[in-house]
């Protein structure tokens, strides 16, 4: 055998163990963060190249590190992710970072510390790139080439030359206004130093990655956040791809958008959409400029940045701010063409359709006045504490929201039951998880300059910190009930008699899998009894308020559907050529969710057990007599707001629902469905009246054939 034959063979191998290793650590961390998610779809799998190097652009990167494992998920290839080295340096999350084959990228901001004294500008105008320092030492700490960082990122600027310990000058001058209202106060302003970082060896190992083949993943905005927009991106990504072609013409390339949205990201058992884009391939032009370096170089590197940011914003959610994005879910909910569902990742496109529709006609008088009464609407949602797809469920007389308000308390109290000794043994886990990721995410929002809450942070610390709690605490759970066996009180022998003659060793292991069932269970009906909680207020209201203000509440909502339908269908052709009202699953794309598990398909099984039960009541309650909302006067206006009086809430707020189970009304029939949403009061994906799962009928859409 020859020596270089010799080397490929040990070449082949080692990467046979390294796959391996990735491959087993892949396979633990989906199972771990798909059982966080109660469902993850996936939509347009089917774009993502087979065979060939790929770099994954993904934004918008709202939920730290857990964002790659939901790419890991979903991608039908391997993804070696760039990581911060920070991150990489620290003991739990680098090791996974170097078993999942992880990519260290430093940071400047990671390496910053703070200079001496304080800056200031004292001539802006004749001398903007001159900074003076006081009590400053910049021939000692400075060095051409590093970079001057101010507070709160508001400007940052490179070393051009260092005069004296108390004067340099700057490759540029700091512009922005933050920056100069900082520099420009007599005292000065902090400041840190970032030492200049040599990138050669990062760009080394991604060009030998995509030579092999292989599949590159980056966050490009440059760090997490929960903002409802899309931060601008760094152009790491395209010099990456332009580099590598540049490198090896025949190399094939392809850029992947790939969109990641949530419903709360936050919350445990939540759900979530991964949206990939069309493939982005390295155009030829932008590679020779590439190859003359200077301003042809970064022309290039920002012609193709413009490329990855426009087919980023087909496949995520973009608004300017939160209460834009609740308005856009509304009006989402109550567009209805023609009766089809939708499925969860459906919606996400048809309210990226809405999000466009509303920045390109926001100023028309028809879309203030439409905004104006959805606004409203909210405020009544919030008013009666209910949400959207909750609203029909309130047409049904006292007689039949009674006995269903009664089957639905008989359920929450069987769920209950079952759920609460796993419930019990976990309290634990709920308590310390919940305080560490809050404090975690003040610290992280105190350092940073573009989070609003922060919220980014908080599922990657309850997942790590539940990771290392929950063995922890199931162990303690099984040696003390190792322990109760064999030390067992006289009143308690009797319950340990039956294990006494185990080995310990038996009894430890059966205590760690009653432990791990008890959860199991605790997690199917205590998911379930929440959507049954959930379920109960519009019945409670339906029994307390008079007909008066429920059916106008109703009645209000079918004629603000009808109106934004109305509009939808007049405005959509000019925006989308191929609209149409009658076309709609294809259109919308297809989507799956992968990784199914019992979970879930226990879940639904109770589920369907609790709607048979539901329609056999209202067969025998009242089947045939619904009663028709009233309508608002036609002369009056069409939408105002109309909440019970405070007496009426007061006693909502303090009287026993079963005080009011006694004065049966007419009977009605009651439609209802669930549509689990995006985000705020009427966005939630709490359950419908019903506690169903299925998603909210919507009535046609636009066509993207």
């Amino acid at each position: 055998m020859s020596p270089g034959s010799k080397d490929a063979s040990d070449w082949a191998e080692d990467s046979a163990q390294t796959f391996l290793i990735y491959d087993l650590f892949r396979a633990f961390w989906t199972r771990i963060v798909g059982l966080f998610f109660r469902e993850v779809a996936v939509r347009n799998s089917h774009l993502i190249p087979r065979s060939g190097p790929v770099i994954f652009v993904v934004a918008p990167h709202h939920n730290q590190f857990v964002d790659p494992i939901i790419l890991l998920m979903h991608a039908s290839r391997r993804v070696y992710y760039l990581t911060a080295a920070a991150s990489m340096r620290r003991k739990f999350i680098g090791f996974y970072g170097r078993c999942l084959r992880g990519i260290p990228v430093e940071r400047q901001q990671d390496l910053a510390k703070s200079g001496a004294g304080t800056i200031r500008l004292d001539d802006r105008y004749a001398e903007p790139t001159l900074i003076t320092g006081i009590n400053t030492r910049f021939t000692e700490q400075l060095k051409v080439g590093m970079k001057i960082l101010l507070p709160k990122g508001a400007g940052q600027a490179r070393v051009e030359e260092i005069i004296s310990d108390t004067q340099l000058r700057t490759s540029k001058e700091m512009k922005e206004l933050e920056a100069l209202e900082a520099l420009t106060k007599p005292e000065g302003t902090p400041y840190k130093i970032a030492p200049h970082i040599d990138q050669d060896d990062m760009y080394h190992a991604v060009y030998q990655r995509l030579n092999n083949g292989e599949c590159i993943g980056i966050f490009p905005e440059g760090g997490s956040h929960d903002r409802t927009e899309m931060l601008p991106l760094k152009a790491g990504a395209t010099i990456m791809a332009l580099g590598a072609t540049a490198a090896n013409p025949e190399l094939g390339l392809k850029i992947v958008p790939t969109g990641l949205n949530y419903f709360h990201p936050s919350k445990f058992r939540s759900r979530a959409v991964i949206d990939f884009g069309q493939p982005i391939d390295i155009p030829s032009d932008l590679v020779d400029k590439y190859r003359q370096g200077g301003d042809a170089k970064r022309q290039a590197c920002n012609e193709l940045l413009e490329t990855v940011t426009d087919g980023l914003k087909q496949v995520t959610l973009n608004t300017p701010d939160y209460e834009t994005l609740k308005l856009i879910q509304a009006g989402r909910r109550l567009y209805q063409p023609t009766q089809h569902s939708l499925t969860m990742a459906q919606q996400v496109e048809l309210t990226r359709r809405f999000i466009k529709g509303y920045n390109t006609y926001r100023d028309l008088p028809e879309v203030k006045e439409l905004r104006d009464r959805v606004e409203d609407y909210n405020m009544q949602l919030r008013y009666y504490g209910i949400r959207d797809h909750q609203v029909d469920t309130m047409q049904i007389g006292r007689a039949q929201a009674g006995a269903l308000f009664l089957w639905r308390l008989l359920w929450l109290l069987i769920m209950g039951l079952v759920a609460l000794p796993g419930t019990v043994l976990n309290i634990p886990v709920f308590i310390v998880t919940g305080v560490v990721s809050k404090r975690k995410a003040k610290a992280a929002l105190a350092a940073s300059t573009v989070k609003v809450r922060a919220r980014d942070v908080i599922a990657t610390w309850k997942i790590l910190i539940a990771l290392v709690l929950v063995p922890l605490l199931y162990t303690a759970y099984s040696v003390l009930a190792v322990v109760f066996v064999r030390r067992a009180p006289a009143w308690a022998q009797p319950y340990a008699e039956p294990v006494v003659g185990w080995p310990s060793a038996a009894i430890y292991l059966c205590s760690w899998a009653l432990a791990s069932f008890m959860s199991y269970t605790a997690l199917v009906f205590g998911e379930q009894a929440i959507d049954i909680i959930k379920s109960i207020r519009p019945l409670f209201l339906t029994l307390i308020l008079g007909q008066e203000h429920t059916d106008l509440l109703v009645a209000q909502r079918e004629d603000l559907s009808n109106d934004i339908t109305e509009l939808v269908n007049e405005l959509g052709p000019k925006i989308y050529p191929e609209f149409s009202t009658t076309r709609v699953e294809e259109q919308l794309g297809d989507d799956k969710t992968m990784h199914p598990n019992i979970i879930n398909e226990s879940a639904d099984a109770f589920h369907r057990k609790m709607r048979e039960g539901e329609q056999a009541i209202r067969q025998r309650i009242g089947s045939g007599t619904a009663r028709k909302p009233k309508q608002p006067a036609k002369n009056g206006p069409k939408y105002k707001f109309n909440p019970p009086t405070p007496s009426t809430m007061d006693q909502l707020n303090s009287v026993s629902p079963l005080e009011f189970l006694i004065s049966p009304s007419s009977d009605d029939a009651d439609s209802s469905g669930r549509t689990p949403a995006l985000i705020g009061n009427s966005q939630e994906h709490a359950s419908s009246a019903t506690g169903s799962s299925t998603p909210e009928p919507q009535k046609g859409l636009f066509d993207l054939s």
